[in-house]
């Protein structure tokens, strides 16, 4: 099993299906996104976001461009949040191990993962968070490849020794909750001059980037699980402005860990306020991954 993990709003959801076999001139050219199948869609509290997901795809567009470029058209009711989350337009695609893997060569084409099934007659492509059914709209042919991103991006080394795991004895009645605070931990390029609900989108903006970006997919292998996994993540901002007292609950107890190390890896930031004073601020996320064989 192997998939790429996509952080979305509030949750990450990952969607995993078996693939068919690929080839490169059967994916080129463009194809249309015409329908949307997102698991677990009738959770309450997930259908803002799940509506935000599902309006970006419809109708998206997807386009394997012979020359090794991938282009994408989200739909036109994209909320500019889901923009800002995926990076995945004008990057470059490969074929390997029998998946598209979007992205480019200096980061091991990671930004996206897509396998493709046929299924009575229908294409459709399972993404870390969907499954869309698609329809090919136009070909292309082979021509020279043109490389993305090679000379300007680094290739980034994840130590996870680095992660900084405190643990504190604090009174409880000493910590206020992160959507509670008077003035929320600012994550580093986050005004202190924008309104209060601004800082606090920024903060935890930054937060699920960090995540999405740091934690381990590839650990899905090493455990033999299939269905829905929620990981919980709880830590405290303390008022340094460092995460302490890190919890992971839920998953695979090697999944847990790496969200604490995740964690533990955060920089430090501008600590919460209340009252014109630094106070100790509760933040808590969840991890959903839905693992399909």
């Amino acid at each position: 099993m192997k998939l790429k993990l996509l952080l979305v709003t509030t949750f990450i959801f990952c969607f995993l299906a078996k693939a068919q076999n690929l080839n490169d001139e059967n994916l080129m050219g463009e194809w249309k996104a015409i329908n949307v199948d997102i698991p677990n869609s009738g959770i309450v509290q997930q259908k803002e976001a799940l509506k935000m997901i599902e309006n970006a795809f419809l109708n998206s567009k997807f386009n394997f461009k012979g020359n090794k470029v991938f282009r994408i058209k989200f739909g036109k009711l994209t909320d500019e949040r889901m923009k800002e989350l995926l990076f995945l337009d004008n990057k470059n695609w490969i074929i390997k191990e029998n998946q598209v893997m979007i992205g480019t060569e200096n980061d091991g084409f990671s930004l996206m993962h897509i396998t493709v099934q046929k299924l009575e007659g229908k294409t459709y492509f399972t993404l870390p968070i969907i499954r869309l059914e698609m329809k090919k709209i136009s070909s292309n042919k082979p021509s020279k490849p043109k490389v993305i991103g090679l000379k300007s991006e680094k290739t980034e080394s994840i130590d996870y020794s680095k992660a900084e795991i405190v643990t504190k004895e604090i009174d409880e009645s000493k910590i206020i909750e992160f959507n509670e605070v008077e003035a929320p931990p600012l994550a580093p390029d986050c005004k202190s001059k924008w309104d209060i609900e601004k800082r606090k989108k920024c903060t935890n903006k930054f937060i699920k980037k960090h995540i999405m970006k740091k934690f381990n997919t590839n650990l899905v292998n090493d455990v033999d699980l299939t269905g829905r996994i929620k990981i919980i993540i709880e830590f405290i901002i303390d008022k340094n402005g460092k995460p302490i007292n890190i919890r992971a609950t839920g998953g695979p107890e090697i999944m847990n860990q790496n969200a604490i190390e995740v964690i533990g890896l955060l920089p430090k930031l501008s600590p919460g306020m209340q009252d014109g004073k630094p106070i100790n601020v509760s933040y808590k996320t969840p991890l959903i991954f839905q693992v399909h064989d």
